[in-house]
């Protein structure tokens, strides 16, 4: 694990993870540049755990059947190589500073960088660390525990597991608020802004920078309506009367 904190991920730099190489937080336009349901899609897989993966795809009591050298091996990383490769590869791909080579033998995928115009070796991905990678890519984009038009599939199995996806971005959705929701976010914080920052050249942003400028944007505007009753006590009868936050409500 590394010894990263809050202020290292505030900056754009790689981040490095001993064994795998340098992984990145992807900006804004890195973002759209893959479309914005495809990066759910990403997220909604290095959030996913073995558990929740066997509960909605209905497999749970089949693995419970198998003898624990059988269950060592069905890990989600396993179920994901075998049954996606191409969607894991790209996956990787987007979150690491190099290159993701699948090697169909050992099922894994090597990492390379450049080097002095050369393509260097730095690391692999594979079965047992694929959980790393999982978790240190959600300290970078700043999640905890936490998926959209649905694409063409080459087969029923393929659906199946993006059903499975959905499902599990559907029961986070159930708690979730629409306008917290990424796009009126960025519209808000746009609009509303005093320190430069504006629909231009928010898209340079990572993906951790706007939610942790976002989440102090929500409490400066608290403070402002604070400092606005305070200096015109007049303006209101009681001070629910005025509420700061219908301005995230989404039109």
């Amino acid at each position: 694990m590394t010894n990263y904190s809050s202020f290292d991920y505030l900056c754009n730099e790689p981040f490095f993870i001993e064994g795998i190489g340098n992984v990145k937080c992807p900006t804004l336009r890195d973002i759209r540049k893959i479309k914005y349901r495809v990066f759910t899609l990403y997220i909604n897989i290095l959030t996913m755990s073995l558990e929740t993966y066997l509960k909605t795809s209905n497999t749970l009591s089949e693995y419970q059947k198998l003898s624990s050298v059988q269950q060592a091996d069905f890990t989600l990383y396993n179920v994901l190589v075998i049954s996606s490769s191409q969607l894991l590869q790209e996956l990787i791909s987007f979150f690491i500073n190099g290159t993701a080579v699948f090697d169909v033998d050992t099922l894994s995928f090597s990492i390379y960088e450049d080097h002095d115009d050369e393509k260097m070796l730095v690391g692999n991905i594979d079965n047992n660390n694929f959980e790393i990678f999982q978790t240190e890519i959600q300290r970078i984009l700043g999640l905890k525990n936490p998926e959209q038009k649905q694409p063409a599939f080459k087969n029923d199995y393929a659906r199946q597991l993006y059903e499975m996806f959905q499902s599990n971005e559907q029961n986070i959705k159930k708690n979730s608020d629409e306008n917290y929701e990424i796009d009126n976010m960025i519209l808000k914080f746009c609009t509303h802004n005093k320190t430069g920052i504006n629909i231009l050249n928010v898209w340079d942003m990572t993906y951790y920078q706007f939610s942790v400028m976002f989440r102090e944007y929500n409490i400066a505007r608290q403070y402002d309506y604070y400092d606005c009753m305070a200096a015109n006590t007049f303006s209101f009868k009681k001070s629910s009367d005025y509420k700061p936050m219908d301005y995230m409500k989404k039109f």
